[in-house]
């Protein structure tokens, strides 16, 4: 018997520092399901980098990758929706940030090769390094570039731009007036030096895309939902009761019914104790 929906956001929801799902979470999340709760991981990740930390699981889940960019049926990949921004987006952005430090990526999506298109030389040394770190969670080597005209596509789920959290403050006021996109400021969960803003398309939220997989699979309600970023505020509105992870930013927490202690101690496990 169905009991209900658990829709959660990956990186410092569920993961530790090493940005896989402890062994404790996954026998708790397979228990669960075999109660009766439906799954959906709603993550900024892309797909190669979203399966390092869902691998271990051995059921089936929904999955919206980039903010909700794509929207996949897991773990067979079916294709479940898709919200992409044009290559204009990209032109324009290009023009906008001339003048800020550092530069912005353009992600190619998962049927592509979960790759980055980059410009090198618009980033300081410390930056490149970064960078490198960043994508060794790719499945497929990045493309440096001099210029953003890219010939191989002309549709993109995510871009991202990285830098110091005032930086990109004052960037995403520039960004809002913008209609068709949307933006969020969050910390980076692989180095506390950086802030990013996540740029999709406006129908890229995580809350649309919960709501779209409950819709078209019937999933049962009551929705738990669970975050620790701005990201994730969209996806706590659509839930019945609300996880925040203990250091979300108080924007979260204020519209969260439970504050669970921290990823890295499997807080969300507490959390979803109390309301299953």
């Amino acid at each position: 018997m169905k009991k209900g929906t658990i829709a959660l956001d990956i990186d410092g929801t569920i993961t530790n520092r090493e940005h896989l799902i402890p062994d404790g979470v996954v026998t708790y999340f397979e228990n669960l399901h075999k109660e009766g709760w439906q799954f959906i991981f709603v993550t900024g990740r892309p797909f190669s980098f979203a399966m390092m930390a869902l691998a271990k699981l051995n059921f089936p889940y929904h999955l919206a990758l980039q903010n909700g960019a794509d929207l996949l049926e897991m773990p067979t990949k079916k294709h479940v929706a898709r919200s992409y921004l044009e290559i204009s987006v990209v032109e324009f952005l290009d023009e906008l940030y001339e003048g800020n430090e550092g530069d912005f990526i353009v992600y190619s999506g998962y049927e592509k090769g979960d790759f980055c298109y980059y410009r090198p030389d618009r980033f300081s040394l410390e930056m490149q390094g970064y960078l490198k770190e960043v994508e060794k969670f790719s499945s497929s080597p990045w493309k440096p570039l001099k210029t953003f005209e890219i010939k191989e596509q002309s549709t993109f789920p995510l871009i991202k731009c990285i830098g110091t959290k005032e930086m990109l403050e004052a960037f995403n006021q520039k960004l809002l007036p913008i209609e068709g996109l949307k933006t969020t400021l969050i910390k980076d969960p692989i180095s506390p030096a950086f802030y990013l803003i996540l740029i999709t398309h406006t129908n890229a939220d995580k809350g649309i895309a919960v709501k779209t997989f409950m819709e078209k699979y019937r999933l049962t309600r009551p929705l738990i939902t669970g975050g620790d970023d701005n990201n994730d505020i969209p996806l706590l509105k659509v839930g019945d009761v609300r996880i925040a992870m203990d250091g979300a930013p108080d924007a979260l927490q204020n519209i969260a019914h439970i504050i669970a202690p921290p990823a890295d101690r499997m807080g969300i496990i507490d959390a979803i104790e109390k309301v299953t």
